[in-house]
């Protein structure tokens, strides 16, 4: 069979399952099989597949319609730029949170005295990889809770940023040390329903990444209201979280003493992120 047949096969048993980036997908899987970037692929059209090459490709297709992430599938997910490792246990990097990244360089690059960066939760490290990887003049740190983010960090942390990025394995705050000029994460923020209902339907990212409690904040407002105490005069939390979430989000941010506070809106114009300053302490 040739490139071209395969492709349409692929991307015709992913049609069926109603999979709306089925030739996307299909592309990416044949080029991690063939070992070949995607424009190669297409001028490889007229090609034969080899025999080795097709069996794994259809053996990758049948894990894709048991909704195998592609990146888990590849091992590897681009993110702002970067080929970010990937592998089961942790979220894959989405477009959306390129929006964060973003945010935080716009701030550091308007005001140079902010250095110090924290991505809390922070899983492949994409956020703060990216950062660093962008101003090299940063002090990126990062944590998360889990085992798997932090191998899957520090492979990451390793191959694109030279290891220059510090990880503490923490539940939240909880044995982060010092103070930062900006704090940014995209913490779980699904409802313990829709987490359920995506585990039901054969979703593999863990968890653990997704549930954010009864209405997705319970994460969020432990965030919130720590935040100031790892804040320096003047330091800004980001956060990343679903748009009709950001009215409750934006409540707890000023009952905590932030100030300036704005929501961003991502590329299809959807509230993503939302922005705020540490106000004064009050003596």
């Amino acid at each position: 069979m040739t490139v071209r047949d395969v492709l349409n096969e692929g991307s015709g048993r992913l049609n069926e399952a109603d999979i709306e980036t089925a030739r996307l997908d299909s592309s990416l899987l044949l080029c991690h099989c063939l070992k070949m970037t995607r424009e190669k692929l297409y001028a490889s059209f007229p090609d034969e597949v080899p025999g080795e090459a097709l069996n794994m490709f259809r053996k990758l297709i049948g894990m894709r319609l048991d909704h195998h992430p592609v990146a888990y599938l590849t091992g590897s997910k681009e993110f702002f730029g970067l080929p970010f490792r990937v592998e089961e246990g942790v979220l894959c990097p989405r477009p959306d949170t390129e929006l964060l990244v973003e945010t935080a360089l716009s701030l550091t690059e308007a005001d140079h005295s902010l250095k110090d960066v924290l991505d809390l939760c922070t899983g492949t490290g994409c956020i703060a990889v990216s950062l660093k990887n962008t101003d090299p003049t940063l002090n990126v740190s990062a944590s998360d809770i889990s085992s798997v983010a932090e191998k899957v960090f520090s492979i990451n942390n390793c191959t694109l940023a030279d290891g220059s990025i510090k990880f503490t394995k923490s539940s939240l705050f909880e044995k982060i040390e010092g103070t930062f000029d900006i704090i940014v994460t995209n913490p779980p923020y699904l409802t313990t329903g829709e987490t359920d209902e995506r585990m039901d339907e054969g979703w593999k990212e863990p968890a653990l990444a997704l549930d954010g409690g009864e209405d997705g904040l319970d994460l969020i407002r432990m965030i919130i209201g720590a935040a100031p105490g790892y804040l320096n005069e003047g330091g800004y939390l980001l956060i990343e979280a679903h748009p009709a979430q950001m009215e409750s989000m934006k409540v707890c941010m000023e009952r905590a003493g932030f100030e300036d506070i704005v929501v961003l809106k991502d590329l299809p114009g959807l509230d993503r992120v939302i922005r705020g300053r540490k106000g004064p302490v009050d003596v």
